[in-house]
């Protein structure tokens, strides 16, 4: 690891740290965090690469769990915050992997507090490692996500609930076809809760270039397990020389599956695998692997 990444890292990983005093307060209607972690640009085309992200979530029965998956160009999310004070941090690790591409991200650190009782924050990134198959591999800090959601309708006592997550996003270089490192995006998130089950979903638009709409249906299966299905599709609004060069489309969509296994009330694990099933060009995800453990932390 070169000096410039451990000093990234180092300073990364403490302010995921230091949020952590702040989590010991009233426990709210969440298990979990809802940010999702940030994934690295994996190609040329600005709006088109994916890699995968998971975190744990909950229904309204309660404490329950799901796992969903975005990719880049894209954001899944609901309308739920977490208790005032409360808050969680989530390690885990991914593998993706394409036609021509490799990329191995770990750890994935995503970390989150709410600083208001309908105000959630949130900062995530990855360490990756990537490169073509039995090439040279690239490695180092990647892009990060700092995230701020603001519940604008309880899903909790209302039959759909509404949020918005401003975030700004920080690139771990300057895209190929120019542009700035730091960008920003706005998602719109709905969320439908049932006994049993939960429905949530976000569309909205990224600054680089890229329209979203994504889904997810979560099933409790017992007080512990719960599994997630999602769909996700991203649309380029930008035509660049090399998206045309390389022959990308300017659409994607994905499909993803997850398990979450409920350890305690504060300790989770999480497992999701997913597949683009748009067409197959050198940046679709043909096998999408991720992993991890989350923590909830309340007084």
């Amino acid at each position: 690891m070169q000096g410039t990444d451990r000093s990234r890292l180092a300073f990364l990983l403490a302010a995921a740290v230091l949020a952590l005093p702040a989590f010991a307060a009233a426990q709210g209607n969440s298990a979990f965090g809802h940010s999702h972690n940030g994934s690295r640009v994996t190609a040329p085309s600005s709006t088109t690469s994916s890699a995968p992200s998971s975190s744990a979530s909950v229904t309204s029965e309660g404490p329950s769990y799901g796992v969903d998956v975005r990719n880049f160009g894209t954001w899944l999310d609901d309308a739920s915050v977490m208790g005032l004070g409360s808050g969680f941090v989530t390690l885990g690790f991914a593998y993706w992997r394409g036609p021509e591409f490799r990329e191995f991200d770990f750890p994935m650190i995503d970390s989150g507090v709410a600083i208001h009782q309908r105000v959630q924050v949130g900062i995530s990134f990855p360490y990756y490692y990537a490169g073509p198959p039995g090439g040279a591999v690239a490695r180092g800090i990647g892009n990060v996500y700092m995230t701020t959601k603001v519940q604008l309708r309880d899903p909790s006592s209302q039959p759909v609930g509404f949020a918005v997550t401003p975030m700004l996003e920080v690139l771990d270089a300057a895209p190929l076809t120019g542009g700035s490192r730091v960008n920003w995006a706005l998602p719109a998130n709905v969320e439908v809760r049932r006994n049993g089950w939960r429905a949530f979903g976000s569309g909205g638009y990224f600054s680089r270039g890229a329209l979203f709409a994504s889904g997810a249906v979560e099933a409790a299966l017992s007080d512990r397990v719960s599994l997630t299905a999602s769909l996700s599709q991203m649309y380029s609004t930008k035509a660049d020389e090399v998206t045309a060069a390389l022959g990308l489309p300017r659409g994607q969509t994905d499909i993803t599956g997850g398990v979450t296994l409920a350890l305690n009330p504060k300790l989770a694990v999480f497992g999701t695998i997913g597949h683009t099933i748009s067409n197959r060009e050198i940046n679709a995800g043909t096998l999408n692997l991720a992993s991890g453990v989350s923590f909830n932390f309340s007084r």
